[in-house]
């Protein structure tokens, strides 16, 4: 009797901008189970600085394959890209599972409509390659509570297909596990308010606390609480295969929201700009990149915002700033790094990348630029 087919089972990330997808991602990836683990990762924007950040801070501490796709949304723009990779993962063979880490700003039931082509016992005739094991909705108890009003918002009777709010409560309705990330920055009744929230509006998931994405591995792997034939009986997703052409457009119009680079061979004076983004416009949603320190100007740093918190983080030093020889012997293992070399800075720049809804971007890179500084070299 043949050996019944490998089948490799998926979980699906989803949570607005900023929540802590990336952190769980890589606490997964950090495993020590020898889970042999496949990446999709799906950031809007033109750098995807989460794949950079999966790359460096969890593949290299297990198997796995990273597969960043920008310029796009997993759920509209890049569905056929997700259809063909996971035909070629799951063709493969060499993975236990695959992970996929969709956009702040992506809706859960498309994404599961694609994969579901890939889970589907009856058109394979015996064990399909795929299965979906587990969608994982990931909140951010502080932005919750700072942003909407600890969750109340989401119950409103007025809220709009456009909002926001509506984002949110596709990604809560259509899970199977609710991890309420950064508990340690709210109070216990903060919490639990937050949980009868969720629980409002999402009767079946499992609902995880967590800090800083650490979560018992056996809530997200190996859960088996995904079923199609549930989710195939909710309104919704009935909804989105009746009326496919709805998801044709991406996300970033139909929420308002958009994306767009800030790139500068300058450097900012670091205490301008920690002013500033304490009182840059509130349209902005989330920002994330590498920053140019004046007062540092050796070191790459990591910026990041989301909501009223924000981050600075050092990521290594900049390839121009090595002495020669070993300045060359990067470059050589990295020719990639020449495509954007500036003779005077080399490798080092700003890359920001906003999001934000109905931004003024004019205002924005005005006050951006106010906080550069020339370069002493």
């Amino acid at each position: 009797m043949a050996d019944k087919p490998k089948q490799t089972k998926i979980v699906l990330l989803t949570g607005y901008l900023g929540a802590g997808k990336t952190t769980l991602l890589n606490h997964i990836l950090s495993n020590d189970r020898g889970v042999r683990a496949a990446v999709l990762v799906n950031d809007i924007g033109e750098i995807n600085v989460d794949a950079s950040l999966i790359a460096k801070g969890g593949l290299s501490q297990v198997e796995g394959e990273l597969i960043p796709m920008t310029n796009g949304c997993l759920c509209c723009t890049l569905s056929d890209d997700l259809a063909r990779q996971l035909a070629q993962i799951a063709d493969s063979g060499d993975f236990d599972y695959i992970i996929i880490e969709a956009s702040g700003i992506c809706e859960p039931i498309p994404i599961a409509y694609t994969i579901s082509q890939f889970c589907d016992e009856s058109k394979y005739g015996s064990a399909a390659p795929l299965d979906l094991d587990n969608i994982v909705a990931v909140v951010d108890c502080a932005r919750m509570w700072d942003e909407f009003h600890g969750g109340r918002d989401l119950l409103a009777d007025n809220i709009d297909e456009d909002d926001i709010e509506a984002l949110l409560i596709q990604q809560l309705e259509f899970c199977t596990t609710v991890v309420l990330n950064k508990c340690d920055t709210v109070t216990r009744e903060q919490i639990d308010e937050l949980k009868g929230i969720v629980r409002s509006l999402q009767k079946e998931a499992v609902i995880v606390e967590a800090e800083q994405g650490n979560v018992d591995l056996d809530q997200i792997l190996d859960t088996n609480r995904f079923d199609f034939n549930q989710a195939y009986g909710s309104a919704a997703w009935l909804d989105a295969m009746e009326h496919p052409e709805e998801h044709d457009d991406p996300e970033v119009l139909e929420y308002g929201i958009e994306t767009f680079v800030y790139d500068r061979r300058r450097p900012f004076d670091i205490d301008r700009f920690a002013d500033y983004v304490r009182t840059w416009p509130k349209e902005i949603i989330r920002a994330k990149g590498q920053l140019w320190s004046a007062q540092d100007p050796d070191m790459c740093y990591m910026f990041e915002q989301a909501g009223q918190q924000s981050m600075l983080s050092e990521q290594g030093k900049f390839i121009a700033s090595a002495p020669d020889d070993i300045r060359a012997r990067l470059i050589a293992e990295n020719p990639e790094v020449m495509d954007d070399w500036d003779e005077t800075c080399g490798d080092r720049e700003t890359k920001i990348c906003f999001i934000g809804q109905h931004m003024d971007k004019q205002a924005l890179v005005a006050g951006l630029d106010a906080c550069l500084v020339d370069w002493q070299h």
